[in-house]
């Protein structure tokens, strides 16, 4: 069988294997659903990024564990990327072994300044970084130094940070991920649905509920995996995630606990959800690949503003706004590579992915939280939910690899 073919056959077993594992286990990693994300990253997105970022070599030194173990391998050596002019990146990796079919040349760390003079590139990323916050500044001091020292003084003050270029690569999203994080939404979706149906309002606590559990009272005083007891009238949110190996995602649900005498959502309820879907598609219609995050971040505030909403830049209720107008905050963070997601694209008031480009593929939760006034029940009172749904962009707009929440559940 040959390696696409078996590629394809576990990436439909992702869909159709549902039942075989436990809920709250993670997912087996099959070998060649993992092969195939490797070699698709660098036949796809890594020739895309070096030429972003104008880099002709990239020299990334590995000493034990690192952020791209997982697709470069767990073999200390220096891994090598030369943009040669050809479809395919040359991969070489000097004083360590690696697998033949995903790597090209290989040497002893002695050959790496010859190795760079026979390429002669023009601009040479190596694993630092100069930015705060970056995660991906990972060279020692020493072997920086005998790196620069290798390549001599012709080839040295081509050197920059890399940190850039790693982000774009692990943020780039290849069709076999894209699989793989919807198949991973569909699983956590069914973990949520099922923390729902096993409360019994009066009894189950919010600690007895799998997942990140929540409630806000009319305040907006938090109970978080407390013992707090669930009541009628509480509004639940249930975060829960779904793994496979390197690859983790979270996403959403929420609950309404019915009051005695209530048999559907009461105007309240309906009409905060109502302001959750509109702004959802104000979202959908307003993100779009190429841009920063924080550029996308700024659209986001104009046209949620423009529709009536007042922003905030954090998760808590502006006593001083408007009295009438609903409040939206905004935390759009990828999802994905469990070591990316902080250094990422992100459309956030917070980051240091703020300012990476939105690539095609971008895999995230489209998280936001609404605090809706109810005047009626006195000043400062407010409804709260948060919507954590897992989405992507592509080159139609935002779009959803599983389905997104669809309602509040009811809990009876």
């Amino acid at each position: 069988m040959s390696k696409a073919r078996n590629a394809l056959t576990f990436l439909c077993m992702l869909f159709v294997a549902q039942g075989l594992h436990a809920q709250r286990q993670e997912l087996e990693a099959f070998p060649a659903l993992m092969n195939l994300i490797r070699g698709e990253k660098f036949d796809v997105i890594l020739p895309q990024v070096m030429e972003d970022n104008g880099i002709d070599m990239w020299i990334h030194v590995i000493r034990g564990e690192d952020p791209l173990n997982f697709e470069f391998g767990d073999n200390s050596g220096i891994y090598i990327f030369t943009d040669r002019g050809e479809a395919r990146i040359e991969r070489a990796v000097l004083g360590g072994q690696a697998d033949r079919e995903l790597y090209d040349v290989f040497g002893p760390e002695s050959d790496l300044g010859q190795f760079v003079a026979d390429r002669d590139p023009i601009s040479i990323a190596l694993n630092y970084g100069e930015e705060e916050g970056s995660g991906f500044d990972t060279i020692s001091t020493e072997d920086r130094t005998q790196i620069l020292a290798a390549l001599g003084d012709e080839y040295r003050d081509r050197v920059v940070p890399a940190d850039r270029l790693i982000a774009d690569f692990l943020a780039g999203r290849v069709m076999s991920e894209v699989a793989l994080f919807g198949r991973l939404l569909i699983n956590s979706t069914n973990i949520i649905e099922s923390e729902f149906a096993k409360i019994v309002p009066g009894e189950t606590r919010l600690s007895d509920i799998a997942g990140n559990v929540f409630v806000r009272d009319l305040d907006g005083n938090e109970e978080n995996n407390s013992d707090y007891v669930v009541q009628p009238g509480d509004l639940i949110g249930i975060l829960h995630d779904a793994n496979m190996r390197e690859f983790s995602e979270h996403n959403g649900g929420i609950g309404y606990v019915l009051r005695q005498g209530e048999t559907g959502l009461p105007p309240e309820i309906q009409r905060i959800w109502g302001h959750a879907l509109k702004t959802r598609e104000i979202f959908r219609r307003n993100i779009v690949a190429g841009r920063t995050g924080a550029e996308t971040l700024d659209i986001l505030i104009k046209e949620i503003e423009e529709a009536g909403y007042h922003y905030i830049d954090q998760d808590r209720y502006d006593t001083e706004a408007d009295p009438e107008k609903t409040q939206v905050n905004i935390d759009f963070h990828a999802l994905g590579r469990i070591v990316s997601q902080e250094e990422a694209p992100r459309i956030s008031p917070t980051g240091w992915g703020r300012d990476l480009k939105i690539p095609l593929y971008h895999t995230f939760a489209l998280e936001y939280m609404i605090h809706m006034p109810v005047p009626e029940w006195g000043t400062g009172k407010h409804l709260y939910i948060c919507l954590h749904d897992g989405a992507m962009v592509t080159e139609r707009g935002v779009e959803f690899p599983a389905r997104p929440a669809q309602e509040i559940l009811i809990v009876r």
